[in-house]
């Protein structure tokens, strides 16, 4: 199909977009209708001549309900990002600051450390705002993005898609903990060697197909305790059981007050952290704030050993 031809069909549609899009977001006539405040036949006929115009079926119909199918699914993904952008280009439009709900997607660390003390700021500056803060992985977060569900993400995995932009925005530093009823604590020296003597508490697998603690695939570590969350190892740290992988911020008060110790072996990367939002919106003002905000919140978190920390060199071991 030719872009002039998309154009028309679009024009032809446009009338009934509204229709098309309640039917689908509630996937039951009576209940769409009563939104729109029309009768179910008259939505009906309305989908029909949308599906006729484009000449493709969007909906899966059965004798009680009726369901989108993945054409369907393509278009009110697109009106919704349709509708996002206007609204945001409205607020330009009219001159009126950004207000209403503001959908971020984070997790884990980024949100305890990072994105909630942003939000809280913003909100405090801008009461007419309301933050909406949800937790999901990189891919789930983009596809939100594509259908306008949330407004901007924070995530550690670069991730492409069409329309979404995705850029570095800073970096965590990580280190190996333990609590002080570990044996490494007191240890004098502590070295790879001894080291892999010692269970370690890892993280789960991100969308990379790379351990979200960072820790080289091709290092081999005797793994005693999984977690979901990085920052859920702060808990395990300080039982004193294992070693943990903890970004240098999350242990920072336990470290200072003497409660865990920082081992020197290091062989943990630095996590890279990424903000996400459509193209289209990258240059809004409100959703740049929010970027800066947590971008400088990253550059001004506790880096244990100070900048510049690179991993130190190491020979791989077996697995014991």
């Amino acid at each position: 199909m030719s872009v002039d031809d998309a154009a028309k069909k679009l024009e032809r549609i446009w009338p009934w977009i509204p229709a098309f899009r309640a039917v689908a977001e509630t996937e039951h006539l009576p209940t769409a209708a009563q939104r729109l405040c029309v009768s179910p036949s008259a939505l009906s006929r309305s989908v029909k001549l949308v599906e006729e115009t484009l000449g493709e079926e969007l909906f899966v119909r059965g004798s009680r309900r009726i369901t989108l199918n993945r054409a369907g699914q393509r278009l009110l993904e697109a009106i919704r990002r349709s509708v996002t952008s206007l609204e945001h280009a409205m607020h330009g439009v009219l001159d009126h600051e950004f207000s209403g709900s503001f959908r971020v997607a984070s997790l884990g660390v980024l949100t305890d450390y990072f994105v909630l003390p942003a939000l809280l700021e913003v909100q405090k500056a801008r009461p007419v705002v309301v933050p909406c803060m949800v937790t999901l992985p990189s891919k789930e977060a983009n596809r939100q993005l594509a259908s306008g569900q949330i407004e901007v993400a924070f995530y550690y995995d670069a991730t492409s898609m069409p329309g979404i932009e995705c850029r570095r925005i800073g970096s965590l530093q990580n280190s190996l903990y333990c609590g002080r009823a570990h044996p490494l604590f007191h240890a004098r020296s502590v070295t790879l060697a001894s080291l892999a003597d010692h269970a370690l508490s890892v993280a789960g697998i991100g969308d990379r197909g790379t351990p979200m603690d960072g820790w080289p695939v091709d290092l081999a570590r005797k793994v005693g305790f999984q977690i979901t969350m990085l920052s859920t190892n702060l808990r395990v740290a300080l039982s004193g059981r294992f070693v943990c992988v903890l970004p240098d911020v999350v242990a920072d008060t336990d470290l200072r007050a003497g409660r865990l110790r920082r081992l020197p072996p290091t062989p943990v990367p630095d996590t890279e952290v990424f903000a996400a939002c459509r193209a289209e919106d990258a240059q809004s003002s409100f959703t740049a704030d929010v970027i800066a905000r947590v971008e400088r919140a990253l550059a001004a978190a506790p880096r244990a050993g100070g900048e510049g920390k690179r991993p130190v060199a190491l020979k791989k071991t077996r697995r014991r």
